[in-house]
């Protein structure tokens, strides 16, 4: 009985040290593309410090006209949207904003260009410094994480420009319904399910990863949302339940609740197994020669496009994981379609993209330090 304590407590030590080394390695691999990206790590600048060597940004530019703009790039360092800093160059003139342009960002295309149409700049146009601090201004839905940075950059140049000593982009934006379902979401797949794992429960939670993650907020983990954290760091504007969501991603292996995150939270992964439930009977047997080469071809892929990543070659693949597939409106339409054939092929077989393709969950699996199966 001692002895089979013994050799059981050393092969839980031996996988705490492999989980850790994976994390490790993933923790490396994901660093080395945030600084050949963005040339930052957790929010600190790679680029020299000396003085001399540095550009900087003047916020103030006053213009012939008697009109002032105000840049908010070295205003707003603590702000980040989903993939990183989003500036503006905000144009006061008689006292008033005339207009705000965005400046150039990392956000994905698709989802800044719905918030840039919506009516949220025009809603600052026309008022004071001090009017643009105290409007409370609601995110813009499907565009949360973009919307919210922009409101809190237009605060600071506006906060700036008004010569406030308080520091309006500290001012979290008022969170609506949306952030607030989204995250009850989270905590009941991140805790309640470890208590209460049943074939009910888990249909009801995976309905509200697709409902509530899915269409309706587009919460999820994906490449961009990591990368973001890595250049950024959690700063002021990270949100809750992107926080929660990596602790369960790649904190739980480390307890033994491996693959948790695609199984009990992702949307995708939900999405895929509630289709696969609609026809039970009628799956595509697949040998397990086949499967272990559609499993090869994913650890490929993965390979091929971190390659991508680190030699800042198509590195814009990450705007096209099939997450972004839930925002319909936004997404590009080859991402809908495939996002929408996947479904389709989860009715004839088990979770496809999860198992064959998915190059954010072959990272989680890297640095839980399981086979890519």
């Amino acid at each position: 009985m001692v002895r089979n304590k013994k050799i059981h407590f050393h092969i839980m030590n031996k996988k705490l040290v492999q989980n850790l080394l994976g994390i490790i390695f993933v923790f490396l691999a994901m660093a080395a593309a945030a600084m050949l990206r963005d040339g930052k790590l957790l929010g600190h600048s790679l680029e020299a410090t000396d003085p001399a060597d540095s550009i900087k940004i003047d916020p103030v530019t006053e213009l012939e006209n008697g009109s002032v703009k105000i840049n908010t790039t070295s205003l707003a360092t603590d702000v980040t949207g989903y993939a990183g800093p989003v500036p503006v160059e905000i144009t006061f003139t008689e006292g008033r904003i005339d207009s705000i342009s965005p400046l150039d960002n990392s956000e994905t295309p698709g989802f800044f260009k719905r918030v840039i149409e919506s009516p949220l700049l025009s809603m600052f146009t026309g008022k004071t410094a001090e009017e643009a601090i105290a409007l409370q201004v609601d995110a813009v839905t499907g565009a949360t994480y973009s919307s919210t940075a922009l409101i809190a950059n237009i605060r600071s140049g506006a906060a700036y420009y008004a010569n406030e000593s308080a520091n309006p982009s500290r001012q979290s934006t008022k969170h609506g319904w949306k952030f607030y379902a989204a995250l009850a979401v989270v905590v009941c797949g991140a805790v309640v399910s470890l208590k209460w794992k049943n074939k009910r429960y888990r249909v009801v939670q995976q309905l509200l990863n697709v409902g509530v993650l899915g269409f309706w907020t587009g919460t999820f983990l994906d490449y961009t949302a990591i990368l973001s954290i890595m250049s950024n760091g959690l700063t002021a504007s990270a949100s809750l339940v992107t926080i929660l969501m990596v602790i369960v991603a790649f904190i739980y292996p480390l307890f033994g609740k491996k693959d948790y995150y695609c199984a009990w939270i992702c949307p995708l992964g939900s999405l895929q197994e509630l289709a696969g439930r609609c026809n039970p009977r009628h799956k595509i047997k697949m040998s397990p020669r086949v499967v272990k080469s559609l499993q090869w071809f994913r650890t490929v892929l993965w390979g091929g496009l971190m390659l991508c990543l680190w030699a800042g070659f198509f590195t814009s693949w990450i705007d096209y994981e099939l997450f972004t597939s839930f925002m319909v409106n936004e997404a590009a339409t080859g991402v809908v379609i495939a996002g929408a054939l996947f479904v389709v092929l989860s009715l004839f077989i088990t979770r496809p993209y999860c198992r064959f393709v998915c190059p954010t969950g072959a990272l989680f699996r890297i640095s839980e330090n399981i086979d890519m199966k």
